[in-house]
């Protein structure tokens, strides 16, 4: 990508496996540090200037601790929304620690964290999303209303429609 303005709204960037949506989403996390060019996140780079605290992220990783319940992790990272939970469909398992979780309930734990956290900037990795189509859809419809942006990356379709999109080759 050579250049990405975005101002604000839902941004969505598809792409097929190894197009560079992740390394991207890294690379505005502050995670990565770009092999070349400028990046600048809330007129900051994210590489150098901590913008943790500004932002929300679920990438491939999510950073939960295995050892800690799922609601203790809620707890430690966010603030516990029941309502959010049962749309997830997880509540049922929060008693249990992390590490018995699959794949699929890590992620919706992870974000139903980071919605609960009310920041103003969401970068989601959603090719998990197809597995619960019809959940994610309530979500990020009546939670998106509440951010004021997020970058969204993809394989193909998402549940709501995009202010902005790109497609990587």
């Amino acid at each position: 990508m050579r250049s990405f303005d975005f101002e604000g709204g839902v941004c969505v960037i598809r792409g097929p496996n190894g197009s560079g949506k992740s390394t991207f989403l890294g690379i505005l996390a502050g995670l990565i540090k770009p092999s070349e060019g400028e990046v600048r996140v809330f007129d900051k780079d994210p590489y150098i200037e901590n913008i943790k605290g500004m932002i929300g992220f679920v990438g491939h990783k999510t950073f939960l601790f295995e050892d800690l319940s799922g609601y203790d992790n809620w707890r430690f990272f966010g603030k516990f929304d029941k309502n959010l939970a049962d749309i997830l469909e997880i509540s049922h398992i929060l008693s249990r620690p992390v590490r018995t979780y699959s794949r699929g309930e890590r992620v919706k734990l992870s974000i139903g964290i980071e919605i609960s956290r009310r920041k103003n900037f969401y970068y989601f990795w959603m090719n998990l999303f197809p597995l619960w189509m019809k959940k994610s859809r309530i979500i990020l419809s009546e939670n998106l209303k509440k951010i004021k942006s997020a970058i969204i990356t993809a394989h193909g379709e998402i549940p709501i429609k995009p202010d902005l999109e790109y497609k990587l080759r």
